[in-house]
């Protein structure tokens, strides 16, 4: 049964306080596909089937902006659900609101959990999800970046994963093909070294890796504009229209050329691998050209560091205490060691817990794909986005700062200072309300 170790005073009910047995806990998500069946199929139908007097209740909402959107209208009407993914910049303003349960309290009152489970996750992940000393919510599909390559073309060129970017300009360029010889390549058997979008993701790590930060420690100005902005940037900008080894790409399209073969290499997300060894795995049974892919660890300038991307689980007050019970219950359940290593194999996405890499799903899983183990110990070194809510609006200037730069519409140092100056807007209208 439901230990009642916790009871919150506190409205957002969504249970019955009256009823008896089985308490249902409602937890809003937005992972579809493959991923929601490993989430839903798997792991929740276990613990529904271990956990009888128990039902977590899983609704997808289909995307994250519906889940946001949903979350707060359900917020606003004092109807939220048990639990729901959130990110950084959302469960700050849940916590403002004082609608999400301070997940220390529960750690502390529950005599199954310790000191050390706490200590068992990546440091990134305890910062990620401690909010003014206090810890709000649980990491839950965490993921890191990596290179994804062409095995078979690095083999017969003699070549290996780059470590820096000087080696990753000069690998690229040995990875380009002009059949021709007329210097562009966009003739039938041309091969480009790779593709890439107008990534904040993809920013944020080469900011990292410059010795940069988004914002300032205090969180309360903007960051990257400074040298290592303009630096990062400029490395993107060198590889599109100096080097001319990289062409911008939209949505998912690198990854389809990719596979295709007119790219040596990507840069994508690790969850990307199943479906990426899916993909090319339906080419090889079609009779389709086909490749091995390798995995590596993005290279590195003056520091080797990455930022981790995905959501954490925040869990809301409620007028019931089983119901906030049995959240804790499950949100416990699924980030142990164990549970971790079973989300990790199946979807792709980090495990929270150091304890995990040891598991053997995660050892056959390393032993599948080499260089999967280095790219999984980035989390080790990894920065995390800011959380202030002003982030959320500062992220977009951002985002438009950088696609305007990687189209030649602007140089790196006016655009990211223009953003800069609208991020720091927002931060001061934050600090004001």
């Amino acid at each position: 049964m439901i230990t009642g170790f916790f009871g919150l005073l506190c409205c957002c009910g969504t249970h019955d306080p009256s009823t008896t047995g089985r308490v249902d806990v409602v937890f809003w998500h937005a992972m579809g596909g493959p991923l929601g069946d490993v989430l839903e199929d798997s792991l929740i139908a276990d613990f529904n089937s271990t956990h009888p007097d128990i039902r977590v209740v899983p609704v997808n909402m289909g995307n994250y902006r519906a889940l946001s959107q949903k979350i707060m209208a359900s917020v606003m009407a004092g109807s939220p659900p048990a639990m729901a993914q959130a990110y950084e910049t959302w469960t700050s303003q849940l916590v403002r609101g004082g609608v999400v349960v301070p997940l220390d309290s529960l750690m502390q009152a529950d005599p199954l959990y310790s000191g050390d489970d706490w200590d068992g996750f990546f440091r990134v992940f305890r910062e990620n999800n401690t909010y003014n000393g206090r810890i709000y919510s649980f990491p839950f599909n965490k993921s890191v970046p990596l290179i994804y390559y062409n095995v078979d073309l690095y083999d017969q060129l003699g070549l290996v994963p780059a470590e820096t970017w000087a080696e990753q300009r000069l690998l690229l360029k040995a990875l380009c093909l002009d059949v021709n010889g007329d210097g562009d390549l966009l003739d039938e058997g041309d091969r480009w070294g790779t593709a890439f979008g107008p990534s904040v993701w993809t920013f944020e790590c080469l900011l990292a890796q410059a010795g940069g930060s988004l914002l300032d420690d205090e969180e309360t100005r903007a960051a990257f504009n400074g040298p290592a902005g303009i630096e990062a940037l400029g490395f993107l900008t060198d590889l599109l229209y100096v080097d001319r080894t990289a062409y911008l790409s939209s949505g998912y399209d690198h990854q389809r050329d990719f596979l295709d073969g007119g790219l040596g290499q990507v840069q994508g997300s690790v969850t990307s691998l199943a479906f990426m060894e899916q993909e090319m795995e339906r080419r090889r049974e079609s009779g389709l050209p086909s490749f091995t892919i390798g995995v590596a660890a993005l290279p590195g300038h003056r520091e080797r560091r990455v930022y981790i991307s995905g959501t954490n689980v925040v869990l809301f007050r409620n007028q019931d205490p089983r119901v906030v019970d049995a959240g804790w219950e499950f949100i416990r359940w699924f980030t142990s060691p164990e549970q971790q290593a079973r989300w990790s194999a199946g979807s792709g996405y980090l495990p929270a817990r150091r304890a995990s890499l040891d598991d053997p799903l995660m050892v056959r899983k390393f032993s599948a794909y080499p260089g999967l183990l280095s790219v999984v110990q980035q989390v080790e070194t990894a920065l995390h986005e800011p959380q202030a809510m002003a982030w959320y609006d500062g992220r977009e200037f951002l985002s438009e700062a950088l696609e305007i730069v990687l189209y030649g519409r602007m140089s790196a140092e006016e655009a990211l200072n223009r953003a800069a100056a609208l991020a720091d807007a927002e931060i001061r209208l934050e600090a004001e309300r």
